[in-house]
């Protein structure tokens, strides 16, 4: 082979293997949806998180309604918000606004997509697609590039136009399981209660370092669960480690309303991380 046929075979490979570093551009209607991407989740993890950047170049105001995706059992819209001075996850019920020629982001510690109930694995390399259905514009489907564990950031985009897409169908599933997301400088927990109705209830937690990394050397976890509103006093339980970054623990969430959850994260003999948040139970 000459050197000439060497390197454009060189090139071709590499534009090959580049088509699955990044996503696709999306333009539907007055929409721009681009840098779409996720992260590559260990074995046996059940969410992931979805970022994208969302630029409505009409005149008129758009709404973000709800998602879905072959890849998970359900598609969450959610922010992060302070709550009593602790960094909390919620989802955007009424959906999110987009005012006409501004742009929205979706990243890493503030408002993102969230995937539950993963039907595999994420891995680097691949695709998964995501239906976003807008108050205007429809249904869009969107390509997320999945990167790798701890990735801060896409790869660079192109752009095609979107495709159709059929309508997202909605679910109401009373054992709906509640999603949360804990946030400290040193360690971050996906929590995940079911079913989110009162009762005995069973918490699986999924630890993070605060690189969104699963976190794998914490030496405990207990939890705490409180209800002072209708005089349900604090009882702790010692969580069970499943292995790697996962934890389980059961308790009893007697009463409907607003519980007080306390994590307590011990990353060594001497350093223990205590985060409380509130959680739903219906």
């Amino acid at each position: 082979m000459t050197t000439p046929t060497r390197l454009l075979g060189a090139a071709i490979i590499s534009c090959l293997l580049a088509t699955v570093a990044h996503a696709e551009d999306i333009k539907a209607g007055n929409l721009l949806i681009s840098q779409g991407w996720s992260r590559a989740t260990p074995n046996g993890a059940q969410v992931a998180g979805g970022y994208l950047t969302i630029e409505n170049t009409g005149t008129l105001p758009e709404r973000l309604l709800s998602g879905s995706t072959a890849a998970a059992r359900k598609l969450d819209i959610h922010e992060m918000a302070l709550d009593n001075g602790v960094m909390t996850m919620r989802a955007l019920d009424g959906g999110l606004f987009i005012e006409a020629g501004k742009t929205v982001k979706f990243e890493p510690g503030g408002r993102h997509l969230m995937l539950v109930g993963l039907a595999a694995p994420l891995h680097e390399g691949e695709q998964i697609a995501v239906s976003l259905a807008f108050e205007m514009t429809g249904t869009v489907t969107v390509p997320l590039a999945v990167q790798g564990m701890g990735a801060r950031a896409p790869n660079p985009p192109t752009r095609v136009e979107a495709p159709k897409a059929a309508p997202v169908a909605a679910v109401d599933d009373p054992d709906e399981p509640f999603f949360t997301h804990f946030c400290h400088s040193k360690a971050m927990a996906n929590i995940t209660v079911s079913p989110g109705r009162a009762g005995p209830v069973e918490i699986a937690i999924e630890l993070e370092d605060s690189e969104e990394r699963p976190l794998t050397t914490a030496h405990g976890v207990s939890v705490t669960l409180a209800d002072p509103d209708q005089g349900a006093a604090p009882v702790t339980a010692v969580a069970e480690h499943r292995g790697a970054d996962k934890w389980v623990v059961r308790m009893n969430a007697p009463q409907p309303g607003r519980w007080t959850l306390d994590l307590g994260i011990k990353l060594s003999t001497n350093d223990v991380v205590n985060i409380a948040a509130p959680i739903l139970i219906r």
